[in-house]
Parts: C-alpha cells; sequence; structure tokens
C-alpha cells in the first residue's frame, strides 16, 4: 500500500476493527456461518473496489514519475473487442471518423483527372472539414503576408544604404590612393556609378516590396490557397507523405487513398482471423489467440496512425499560416477521460458503501452495473483476444461475470443491517426486525 497516502497503521487499525466488528455481527446473529460468510464477501468486495479508486485518484493527482503512470481505461478500450468495445474508444479519440472527414476524398476525381484542374479547382476540392481550419487562419495569412512585405522594404532601404555606405568607402579609398586628377576622376566617377546602381536596385526593390504590401490581403489569400492545395494533392493522391506500414522497414512514401487501401485490406484481415477462430469453442493455441490479437491492433494502430499522421500534416500547413499552438494552453479532456474521473470516485464510494453497510443493496446492484459494462467491452467470447493480464483461460465466464453474480446475491440479503449504517439509516423504513437466520 505504500502506493497511496495512507499510513500502514491505519489500514492495519481498520482491518482489525472491520475484523472485531464482523465477529461482533456473526455473534448477535447466533454465530450464523451464512451471515459471516456474506458479510465477509460484502466487505471483501467493498475493500476491493475502495482501493481500487483510491489507487486511480492517487495517480491523478501523483502525474507522471518514473515508476507509474496517470490512470487511463483508454488502452484497456482500445483493444476491447466486445459490443461496448468500440462505443468506448470512440469517447477517447474517434479515428475513423476523423479519417472519414479529413483523408477520403470528398469528391469522386481520379488523379489524372485532379492532376487537369487548375489551382483553384484543387483547392475547392480540399475536404471540408480541413479547409474550414485554413480559412480560420486567413487573417493570420494576411498579416504573415503584410510583415512580410514590410520585411522586405525594410530590408531593401538598409541594403540600398548599406550600398552607397560600401560605395562611398571605396571611392574614398580610391581617391586617397590616387595621384592624379585623372585618377581621382574616374575613383569619382566609379563612386557615382556604384550609388547610382545601389539606388536603382533600391528603388526597384522597394517597388516590388510595395506591390506586395498593397496587395497584402491578396498574397494571403493565395498562402491559404497554396495550403488547401498542398493537402488536396495528398488526398487525391497526387503527392506522397512518409508514412510507416507494420512489417515494412523504414518510411515509405505514401497518398491518402494507398493509406486507406492499406487500411482496408487490414481490417479485412482483422475480420477474417477473427471469423476463423469464431468457428470453434475456445481460444485454440497460444499462437492462433497471438494473431488474432496482432491483426486486431495491427488494424486499430493503423487507423490512429493515419489520423494522426493526417492531423500532422494539417497542423505542418497551418504554422505557414502563422498558427501558433499555445505553449499554456491546458488541453481539453475528452469524455473518455471525464469517465474515467467519474469511474475512480464510482469506485470509492461504491465500494465505501459496501464496506460501510450504508444503502448496500443500491450499492450491490451499482457495483454489478458496473461490471456488467466491463465485461460487454471485454466478454470472455472464445473468438475474442483475451484482454491485458489475463489469468487463465476464460471461457464465457470470467471473474467480472463471478464478482456482479456475488454482488447480486448480496443484494438479497439485507446484509447492511446486520452489519452496517443501513441498520440505523433504514430503521424508520422498516415494519420489522430482520432475521437472517
Amino acid at each position: 500500500m505504500s502506493h497511496l497516502p495512507i499510513p500502514l497503521s491505519v489500514l492495519y487499525a481498520g482491518l482489525a476493527g472491520t475484523l472485531i466488528a464482523l465477529v461482533v455481527a456473526t455473534a448477535t446473529n447466533k454465530w450464523s456461518l451464512r451471515v459471516f460468510f456474506l458479510l465477509a464477501l460484502r466487505i471483501a468486495i467493498g475493500w476491493h473496489f475502495t482501493f481500487e479508486g483510491l489507487h486511480k485518484i492517487h495517480s491523478i493527482h501523483t502525474g507522471v514519475t518514473e515508476t507509474s503512470r496517470p490512470f487511463s481505461s483508454e488502452p484497456y478500450f482500445k483493444v476491447a473487442p466486445g459490443p461496448l468495445g468500440e462505443k468506448m474508444r470512440k469517447e477517447f479519440s474517434d479515428p475513423g471518423a476523423e479519417i472519414e472527414k479529413k483523408v477520403k476524398a470528398p469528391k469522386s476525381i481520379s488523379r489524372e483527372d485532379f492532376l487537369k484542374l487548375q489551382p483553384d479547382e484543387q483547392a475547392a476540392a480540399c475536404p471540408e472539414e480541413v479547409a474550414k481550419q485554413f480559412d480560420s487562419l486567413e487573417a493570420n495569412a494576411k498579416q504573415i503576408a503584410k510583415a512580410d512585405a514590410e520585411r522586405e522594404l525594410s530590408d531593401a532601404n538598409a541594403a540600398e544604404e548599406k550600398a552607397v555606405k560600401d560605395a562611398t568607402a571605396v571611392e574614398d579609398k580610391a581617391t586617397k590612393a590616387a595621384k592624379t586628377d585623372a585618377e581621382r576622376a574616374a575613383a569619382k566617377a566609379a563612386g557615382d556609378t556604384a550609388r547610382a546602381k545601389a539606388k536603382a536596385d533600391g528603388d526597384k526593390a522597394r517597388q516590388v516590396a510595395q506591390k506586395k504590401l498593397d496587395s497584402f490581403e491578396a498574397v494571403g489569400d493565395d498562402l491559404v490557397k497554396v495550403a488547401k492545395v498542398a493537402y488536396a494533392r495528398w488526398v487525391y493522391g497526387a503527392d506522397a507523405r512518409p508514412a510507416q506500414v507494420k512489417f515494412i522497414t523504414g518510411d515509405l512514401q505514401l497518398t491518402a487513398p494507398q493509406r486507406i487501401d492499406h487500411l482496408s485490406w487490414v481490417r479485412k484481415e482483422a475480420k477474417e482471423a477473427e471469423e476463423r477462430q469464431s468457428l470453434g469453442l475456445g481460444n485454440g493455441s497460444g499462437t492462433d489467440s497471438k494473431r488474432v490479437a496482432e491483426f486486431r491492433m495491427g488494424a486499430i494502430t493503423a487507423e490512429a496512425d493515419l489520423a494522426r499522421d493526417a492531423n500532422a500534416f494539417i497542423d505542418e500547413l497551418k504554422k505557414d499560416l502563422g498558427f501558433k499552438p499555445d505553449p499554456k494552453a491546458v488541453p481539453e479532456l475528452s469524455n473518455g477521460q471525464r469517465m474515467d474521473r467519474v469511474t475512480m470516485w464510482f469506485l470509492v464510494v461504491v465500494g465505501a458503501c459496501l464496506m460501510g453497510g450504508l444503502l448496500t443493496r443500491l450499492a450491490c446492484v451499482m457495483a454489478a452495473g458496473f461490471l456488467v459494462m466491463t465485461y460487454l467491452a471485454h466478454p470472455a467470447f472464445p473468438w475474442y483476444p483475451q484482454p491485458p493480464n489475463t489469468e487463465g483461460n476464460p471461457l464465457f465466464i470470467n471473474k467480472n461475470v463471478i464478482e456482479a453474480l456475488a454482488l447480486l446475491a448480496l443484494a438479497c440479503y439485507p446484509t447492511g443491517r446486520w452489519l452496517g449504517l443501513d441498520a440505523i439509516v433504514l430503521r424508520p423504513f422498516c415494519k420489522c426486525k430482520s432475521c437472517p437466520a
């Protein structure tokens, strides 16, 4: 228990007090073994729930350390094959939806036909979800164009001033070294020519910069269009980007359609592997289970990688439009992360109610419901891979089912009135004294 901020002496005192209370409650009920084991079962499950929740809460408050990480159920649901698995994964992130919105081409245009389009038409073919992000940075792009034009104008003035000074310095040096009037005249003529050239070059550079400054809004629009075209060219297969594919060493250059085709193939292989294993009873050999798990994980990873790479490409293009993420900004919690917070407190509250015998039957039903939901995310079906760190070889029935059944059995008895706060809280609602015997 060293990972929890609770002194061991307090834990030992609590255990001793619980044991004494259990013995007293059993003695009060005529040393009934049924009373003893039902109460012991309730307290044991409550202890399990409470300290599981406390550990999760402590990990969140401690943060990342060398030996632990904050609690997150995302890795568990990431590989969950059950009916609730996919739904729960989407509460953390939904790479499939991102691929539909950002990676799949919104229009049915072949690569060859896309290459024939004008830049404006290619920009218009950019996925709407991505185009909106670029359009939101239009003002930033215009400010960048304006700042670049002003910088070029300033650089032109500085360059002209430096060139004039250099020409004058050369003239002065040549004049001092001159021995005749002709040589001095030649030095002055060369200096005048150099200064005139510097002024002409400066005027030309200023004209270009001023033209950009006068039309910085149009230049900003062009920057947005360039970003849209660059992304659309990847989406429609005109350009490739670095990508990593499992079983292939090194980076590949793949277009978005090629990535989508690969993802479809991986999904198909995973589905066929599951169907082959579902024909038999049991999880098969360790090799079979491992292969199915690898295919499933490969499909999930390929999907997440594609969504991540698409977002990375978008962020790269947004930086060219002046987007600068706030380093101090706190990322918004996803629905899954919020559910994690609720879950860890739920475990503590329900566990404490079970140990303290408060609203015991309701707590038993709620705890059983939680276990049922956990089971539906990772059911012990023979055609599904087992969750990480599973002990034994459960077939349809696993520890979650057994614990849920035990809780429902406890809900059938007034154990909270035998030992717990229900004897006080529910006394006004009880018409007769309950007898366990």
